[in-house]
Formats: C-alpha cells, sequence, structure tokens
C-alpha cells in the first residue's frame, strides 16, 4: 500500500456512516483523487475543522492498487478559505469552479489547472464587495477555457467573417460563439460593448467592476450546453441566483 503526500484542494465533502467523510480532492501531482477520511466527524477528530469544502493543504493518502477509494492519513491546512461561504455569490463561484474541476479534470498531473483552481478560489475571497460579480464570471469563463472548452469570439460561427471591435453580434450557446449581424441565427444578443467585455473576461479571467444579466446567461447557458451535457451542476443554480 504506498503512500503518496501531494498538495491539494478539497472539492467537496460528504457523510460517510456516522464518524467518516468522503473527500473529492483536487491533487497537484496526481489530478483528482477520492479519500476516506475515517472518524473526521468525531468530536475530537485530527481532521476536526481541517478538510472542508475549497480548503487547501497537504494531504498523505494510502492508496491501494485497482481501488478508486484512498485512505487519508494525514492533513496539514495550508489555507482553510472558509469566508467563501458567507457570501452567496463567492461561494457559487468557488463551487462552480470545484465542480467542473471534479467532473472535469484530466485523471492525471496537470500544474495549470491546478494553478487556476487555486488563484480563482484566491481571487473570490480577495474581490472587494464590487468587483466580485465580474471576478466570478471572469474566473469561470478562465477555467472553461484551461478545461479545453473555450468559446469562438473573433469570427462568426455561419459565414466566417471576423467580427471586428465596434460590432454587435449574437452569441449562440449551442455552437459555442458567434454569429454576426448578418446571418440569421439564434442566440443573446450582445452589444458591441458586451462583446469586449465578454472578450475581456474570457481572455484575461478579469472584468468591469459591474456585470449585467446579458454576460451571466452566457455563461451559464454555454456551460450547461457544453461542460454539463445534460447533469444537472446545482452549483449553477446558485449562480444564476446569487450573481447581481
Amino acid at each position: 500500500m504506498p503512500i503518496v503526500t501531494t498538495r491539494c484542494v478539497v472539492l467537496q465533502t460528504y457523510s460517510y456512516s456516522d464518524t467518516s467523510k468522503i473527500l473529492r480532492l483536487m491533487t497537484r501531482e496526481h489530478g483528482p483523487r477520492s479519500a476516506i477520511a475515517r472518524g473526521a466527524l468525531r468530536p475530537r477528530s485530527r481532521f476536526g475543522g481541517l478538510i472542508e469544502p475549497f480548503a487547501e493543504g497537504q494531504a498523505t493518502l494510502y492508496v491501494r492498487e485497482n481501488r478508486d477509494l484512498d485512505t487519508l492519513s494525514a492533513f496539514e491546512l495550508y489555507r482553510e478559505r472558509q469566508a467563501l461561504g458567507s457570501d452567496l455569490t463567492r461561494f457559487a463561484g468557488a463551487s462552480v469552479l470545484c465542480e467542473l474541476v471534479m467532473r472535469l479534470a484530466p485523471e492525471h498531473r496537470d500544474d495549470h489547472l491546478f494553478e487556476v483552481l487555486v488563484e480563482g478560489l484566491d481571487a473570490l475571497l480577495g474581490a472587494s464587495e464590487e468587483r466580485v460579480a465580474g471576478t466570478v464570471l471572469g474566473r469561470l469563463w478562465l477555467l472553461v477555457s484551461v478545461l479545453g472548452f473555450a468559446p469562438h469570439l473573433s469570427h462568426c460561427i455561419s459565414c466566417g467573417r471576423p467580427i471586428s471591435a465596434g460590432e454587435s453580434a449574437r452569441f449562440d450557446s449551442s455552437s459555442g460563439g458567434l454569429g454576426c449581424d448578418r446571418c440569421a441565427g439564434y442566440g443573446e444578443a450582445i452589444s458591441s460593448a458586451e462583446l469586449e467585455t465578454l472578450r475581456l473576461l474570457v481572455a484575461t479571467g478579469d472584468g468591469p467592476p459591474s456585470v449585467n444579466g446579458v454576460q451571466r446567461r452566457i455563461l451559464i447557458d454555454f456551460i450547461r450546453y457544453h461542460l454539463a451535457e445534460g447533469v444537472r451542476i446545482r452549483s449553477l443554480d446558485f449562480l444564476a441566483r446569487g450573481i447581481r
């Protein structure tokens, strides 16, 4: 039974029996892992208060060959991030970040994806109140792109014509990109200013202090169509209600 020590982020936890927890972890060295923390729910557990969602630390795991569930032996906390739960928008954004990583991360080491997750959680934690909504959307678009689902924002997906700055367009979530005003099609109508905001969010993971419902709907519809593939991602429901 090999022992693995790895930096990780706790993506999700849930109770297992009356005393233990199952954890979903994103590890830096080994990709996504599942582990059982035996006795974690006992009052005097050494894991008490440490292994909560969004927490980052160093985990020591007992790994069994041909088993999907490791055993957590130790956890050294680096950052707990419990303050994300005090604000619905921050919590919703962090939850979607973690759920997308949990569902779509490759089964191997991916340093860039791990850093985008960590930096995204820290950005949500540190954002001022007036910048939270823009930070949530920007960090989610950045993660979506790193996972390989970047939208097409330079050309019309129907005729291929470049859509330059100053033009309005439509965003068709099902096709994953823009449609120009000359082509009949479906999707969310966006002004030239909103298109530039969307391009900024996707390219940099950052945006203006305030974002409107158009930007929120585009992101949520895109994730539901291309990343969720018909499976309900509950944290998206929180996101839809949380961003104003």
